[in-house]
């Protein structure tokens, strides 16, 4: 034979396979990287959920209360009234059940105000000055992000006190005021300036932009839609927001002792909860299935449990007047599904007629924004405020989020909104560093086929559990118990960290080429070596959380 042959040593005989440079084989080499979980692509504040659970897993929870209200300063309020579309996107759904993400939030936030905890303040302070027009969740999270950054805020509220629709729209016995008032007052200890019982208009707008640099416009939506077959003026007839804020403001408005509420969200199952308690019959009328009604699904068997009759799928063709009450004619329906996105057109099923008598209606059909006198100042289509991807409206310096640019009138959607709003007005500020940090767009999120689930035993999840039925209707008290600490525990165990590293080792225990090194300076903790790494992807196997993958070499 001719040639040179290179003798390569057993590892037998070296104890080492240093001298195999397998990196050199590869065509692909191994990376760790920080990926998106789905709770966190589904979650309107864009919450960091498999960083603040894992703190909660390690017991470390100031630091998740510090990590949820980096985006979300109200979790005690949200963690009670959030319609939790990340436990619908959670991987372990597919497994053995959605973490109770919601309600770890609750537990989470009410630590917080049982300890005292505040948020600290600002590291310099601007002298620029914001005008926020609203003191409802988008209002409040705008204010709190622009004052960390320390930028000078004032809210003005037509109200009494900040809060909106948390303060003055949900039930106490879903949200207790004593939450809402503990959670502002963490955000105007800030050095949040507060003007409140001052309703302001779009006549107001040229002095306020005398005065500050920017303004933020995020007064809501409170002008109740109606229905045309029922006269404005007549008194049987209720608008469910203005019922609600009679409760909220300890002087309940008069209702007959049969209440016929129409609407399928939160709003109408709150009315009907709180007329049960104030002792009156409730029936709900809902024009959408109960598959597919807005109100969450726990939020409609709540109410039920309680005595409230569902009426789902249903609509009133007319109104005959009884003398004292009133007869809805009515009839099922189902929706038609050839209709454009928004719209909603009922098809009428023949031979289902039925009538409700009612001494009460109560309209919980949605609300819209107030912007009459604001639409010769600001474009307005379609009822809302118009406004860029910044939130910008066609307005120089003036901002607007929330319900009152939003159709989508979720509390958590408007603290979101409000959050990024304020990001923007302080790049228009001058603040260039104002920017979220996310994931690039060619970084895939997290799906459940990444996840090796051999390394989590299956366990369900816990729901936080109710108030008996017999007590809850009895009063105005709070009707859902929070986790126990050991429930919190457990639930935060069970969340997969989806491409989030916890530093298991799995990668360097794993790797046949010892191509793996544990590195405390490395951003992702672990250090892959060029030299050894061949590509074959047993790291990317062992993983358990989808924080591996594999960069293919173009060499």
């Amino acid at each position: 034979m001719s040639g040179t042959v290179k003798r390569v040593p057993s590892i037998w005989t070296t104890g080492s396979t240093d001298i195999l440079n397998t990196g050199t084989w590869r065509s692909a080499i191994a990376v760790h990287e920080k990926r998106p979980a789905p709770c966190y692509g589904a979650c309107p504040v864009d919450g960091e959920i498999p960083i603040w659970v894992q703190q909660v897993r390690n017991e470390e929870f100031n630091a998740a209360w510090l990590t949820l209200v980096e985006n979300n300063p109200i979790p005690a309020a949200i963690g009670r009234t959030c319609h939790r579309p990340c436990e619908g996107a959670c991987n372990r759904t597919e497994y053995d059940g959605a973490v109770s993400i919601n309600a770890l939030e609750q537990y989470v936030g009410d630590m917080a105000i049982r300890e005292g905890w505040a948020f600290p303040a600002p590291a310099q302070e601007s002298q620029k000055m914001v005008a926020v027009i609203g003191g409802g969740p988008a209002g409040l999270s705008c204010a709190y992000q622009l004052r960390r950054k320390g930028i000078q805020v004032t809210i003005f509220d037509a109200n009494p006190e900040l809060g909106g629709v948390l303060r003055y729209g949900v039930p106490e016995y879903r949200l207790p005021k004593k939450m809402v008032a503990a959670e502002i007052e963490r955000i105007t200890d800030l050095g949040v300036k507060v003007v409140a019982g001052r309703k302001l208009t779009g006549e107001d707008l040229g002095e306020l932009e005398k005065n500050f640099s920017a303004i933020f416009v995020a007064f809501g939506a409170h002008d109740a839609k109606r229905l045309p077959l029922f006269t404005k003026s007549d008194s049987r007839v209720l608008d469910g927001i203005d019922f609600l804020r009679s409760i909220r403001l300890d002087a309940p408005l008069k209702i007959g002792r049969k209440i016929v509420v129409i609407g399928g969200g939160s709003v109408a199952m709150d009315v009907a909860g709180s007329a049960l308690r104030l002792g009156q019959q409730a029936q709900i009328l809902a024009l959408e299935g109960r598959a597919v009604m807005p109100a969450p699904e726990d939020e409609i068997e709540d109410v039920i449990e309680e005595g409230a009759l569902l009426h789902d799928g249903a609509m009133v063709k007319a109104v005959e007047d009884l003398s004292g009450s009133l007869l809805l004619h009515c009839i099922n329906v189902e929706l038609d599904q050839n209709v454009s996105p928004g719209v909603i057109r009922p098809i009428e099923i023949a031979g289902t007629e039925f009538t409700l008598e009612a001494d009460t209606v109560v309209l919980a059909i949605g609300q819209d924004p107030e912007l009459a006198d604001w639409e010769d100042r600001i474009q307005v289509s379609k009822g809302m405020a118009v406004v860029d991807a910044d939130y910008k409206t066609s307005r120089a310096g003036v901002f607007a989020a929330g319900d009152v640019a939003n159709i989508e009138r979720f509390v958590s959607t408007a603290v979101g909104d409000g959050k990024r709003a304020a990001y923007s007005i302080a790049r228009y500020l001058g603040h260039q560093d104002a920017v979220e940090e996310g994931f690039a767009d060619s970084v895939k999120e997290v799906s459940f086929k990444d996840i090796n689930t051999f390394y989590f035993p299956t366990q369900k999840p816990v729901e936080r559990g109710k108030v008996d039925v017999d007590i809850r209707k009895a009063g105005f008290a709070e009707i859902r118990l929070g986790l126990t600490d050991e429930q919190a525990l457990d639930q935060a165990r069970r969340c997969f960290s989806c491409g989030s590293c916890i530093e298991c080792d799995n990668c360097a225990i794993f790797c046949p080429d010892m191509a793996i090194l544990k590195d405390a300076d490395s951003p992702l903790y672990y250090k892959v070596l060029d030299q050894y790494c061949k590509g074959c992807g047993c790291c990317l196997e062992e993983c358990p959380r989808g924080a591996m993958g594999v960069k293919e070499e173009t060499k």
